[in-house]
């Protein structure tokens, strides 16, 4: 990577895509989480079906009833299911790849060799303290969206039409920016300069806050991407009665790939490359 060039917006995503075309390698932690999370997918999917039924359909029907194992109506659960279970699977196995392709980003920064194997070991060595800060995260993420629901919620001049849809959108952008840019230099931290876990995430506070603009909109510009998603799940009812029940399956398979190749990996990369730009400009 070409360094030398002003701490800016610009000049970062200069370098994030300088290295993405470069370093190809960047992608593996990605295509690795996008694998599992399509995986999965498929299995919610067929879960009312046999032979599938009998281990995936009893919990969907304890948790929210019978009519969600019947067609079309288990369309209508499949986005959420879909975004619950990537926050499972962004607590157990994206920890590990976000701290894996921070190594690698580090090294290609660095213009040293990128090695996945070895930066997949460090990454793997600091799994504990990488899945305490995206469970950390994640709680905050949830706990603060409810809160804000909640006061939202007691704005009586609000039409049910209007809090379910762009308000819903506005605040769920609001709270992962907020959250996201709060702690989007946590791993770094860790992974890099071998902060512990809460030290990481203070330090993180205070990198924020003096990186403001450029951190909200390195996470900022990524997010609006996903909008249409978001737009398009609030509306599984219409996709389902005007389009095709199926329809909802390749929205959430939109949602796995676009979350994976353009908010997870350009939010990680380009946040990465900030906080490097900033350490060498000490």
């Amino acid at each position: 990577m070409d360094k030398k060039k002003s701490l800016s917006i610009i000049n970062t995503y200069h370098l994030v895509f300088q290295a993405l075309r470069s370093q190809p390698k960047l992608f593996i932690p990605y295509i690795c989480f996008v694998l599992v999370e399509l995986a999965v997918l498929f299995l919610l999917y067929v879960a009312p079906r046999h032979p599938f039924n009998v281990v995936l359909a009893p919990p969907i029907k304890a948790f929210f009833g019978e009519a969600f194992l019947h067609y079309p109506t288990n369309f209508l659960l499949l986005p959420k299911l879909s975004s619950l279970s990537r926050n499972f699977l962004s607590c157990i196995l994206g920890a590990l790849m976000t701290g894996f392709a921070v190594l690698m980003v580090s090294d290609a920064y660095n213009q040293k060799t990128v090695r996945p194997t070895v930066s997949l070991k460090s990454a793997f060595k600091k799994y504990f303290s990488l899945f305490t800060i995206v469970l950390v995260i994640t709680g905050l993420f949830f706990g603060l969206l409810k809160l804000v629901e909640m006061g939202f919620s007691s704005l009586l001049f609000l039409k049910p039409k209007a809090w379910l849809g762009p308000v819903v959108i506005a605040i769920n952008i609001l709270v992962v920016l907020l959250i996201q840019g709060l702690f989007a230099y946590s791993i770094p931290l860790l992974v890099l300069e071998n902060n512990k876990v809460f030290q990481a995430m203070g330090r993180s506070l205070g990198l924020f806050f003096k990186l403001f603009l450029p951190t909200v909109v390195l996470i900022g510009l990524p997010l609006l991407t996903y909008i249409p998603i978001i737009v398009l799940q609030y509306n599984t009812p219409l996709l389902i009665s005007k389009v095709f029940p199926e329809a909802v399956l390749y929205v959430c398979i939109l949602a796995a790939v676009l979350n994976s190749f353009v908010i997870d990996l350009l939010i990680t990369v380009s946040t990465t490359v900030l906080f490097l730009q900033n350490r060498d400009s000490k």
